[in-house]
């Protein structure tokens, strides 16, 4: 759980590096390899991501303005 800026900074430079060894992946690795190593790597992007968002209030906004 994200709980500083500095936190937030380190978590944003960890996502860029895995979409980074992503593509990567991507263009080095078989359709198969990719396949079976992709999953996991971008749903630890999808996780810190969803832990940026939840620092930033973004999922109280969405509720808020849901209720508008």
């Amino acid at each position: 759980m994200i709980e500083s800026d500095e936190q937030l900074k380190v978590t944003q430079a960890q996502i860029q590096r895995l979409e980074s060894a992503l593509a990567v992946l991507r263009q080095t690795a078989t359709p198969v390899e990719f396949a079976a190593q992709a999953p996991v790597v971008i749903e630890h992007i999808r996780r810190m991501r969803d832990e940026i968002d939840t620092y930033l209030g973004m999922h109280e906004i969405a509720t808020t303005s849901l209720r508008i």
